[in-house]
C-alpha cells in the first residue's frame, strides 16, 4: 500500500545552487515530506552528487526527474515523467505534470499523482500565466468519477496565502517552487509554507471532530477568494 502524499511538494531549483545540499537538508529536518528533483540542463552525474551529500534517510523522500538511471543506484520514492517519456514501471510513485486542462481531462495513464498548472501567473517564469478558469477547474473536481483520476497538486505562482483555497476548490496539494527558491532565505521562505500547512492540519482535525460532533456547517470559498 502506497504511503498518504503531502499537502505540499517542493520542486528544486532548476539550476545547481551553492549549498543547496545543506539547505535541502534543513527543509528535510523543518518538515519537508516530500522534493522533486529537477535539474533539466544537468547530467545525473550532477544530480548524484546532491543526493550524495544528503543523509541516506531522506532519500526515500525525493523523487527524480529526467535521470531514471539512478533510479536502481538510489532508494528514492518515486520518478516523475517528462511529457516525452512512457511511463515507467517502477517500485515508487509514478507522476508527471500537465500544462493543458485539456491533456488533463483526457489522461488516461494511471499515475499516482500528477501536477497542473500554471494555477496564478507563475512566480519563476515571467509571463507565464493560467489559461484555465477557476470556475473550469471547480467543475472539473465537481465531476464524478473522482476515484478514477490522480490526486492533482496546483502549480504555478503558489504563496501562502493561496494554499487553504486550492485545497477547498479541489486540488489535493500544491507544488511549490518560485515561493521558495526566488527568496534570499530559501530555508526560512519553506518554514513558512510549513506553518502554513500545519495549521491547516489542525484546522483539518478540528472540523472532523465538529462534524462527528453534527455541529458543523461548512461554507464553499467564494471564488473571488482566489483572485486575491
Amino acid at each position: 500500500m502506497k504511503k498518504k502524499l503531502p499537502m505540499m511538494i517542493l520542486i528544486s531549483s532548476p539550476r545547481m545552487r551553492r549549498g543547496e545540499a545543506s539547505d535541502l537538508e534543513e527543509m528535510f529536518d523543518s518538515g519537508l515530506e516530500r522534493l522533486h528533483l529537477r535539474k533539466p540542463d544537468h547530467s545525473a552525474k550532477d544530480v548524484a552528487k546532491i543526493l550524495d551529500k544528503l543523509p541516506e534517510k531522506y532519500l526515500g523522500r525525493i523523487v527524480l526527474h529526467r535521470v531514471p538511471e539512478l533510479l536502481k543506484e538510489y532508494p528514492v520514492a518515486g520518478y516523475h515523467h517528462s511529457s516525452i517519456e512512457s511511463i515507467q514501471k517502477l517500485e515508487g510513485t509514478s507522476s508527471r505534470s500537465f500544462h493543458k486542462f485539456s491533456r488533463l481531462r483526457e489522461n488516461k495513464e494511471v499515475l499516482d499523482y500528477c501536477f497542473f498548472g500554471p494555477v496564478y501567473n507563475s512566480i519563476s517564469k515571467h509571463g507565464y500565466g493560467p489559461k484555465v478558469s477557476m470556475v473550469e477547474m471547480r467543475d472539473y473536481f465537481a465531476e464524478e468519477h473522482e476515484e478514477k483520476r490522480p490526486p492533482v497538486f496546483a502549480l504555478g505562482g503558489i504563496r501562502r496565502n493561496k494554499v487553504r483555497n486550492l485545497l477547498s476548490l479541489g486540488f489535493s496539494g500544491v507544488a511549490l517552487l518560485g515561493a521558495v527558491w526566488g527568496k534570499n532565505d530559501p530555508v526560512s521562505a519553506f518554514e513558512g509554507f510549513v506553518k502554513v500547512r500545519d495549521a491547516i492540519l489542525a484546522e483539518s482535525e478540528s472540523k472532523s471532530d465538529l462534524r462527528a460532533q453534527g455541529t458543523l456547517k461548512e461554507v464553499p470559498p467564494s471564488l473571488e477568494s482566489f483572485r486575491k
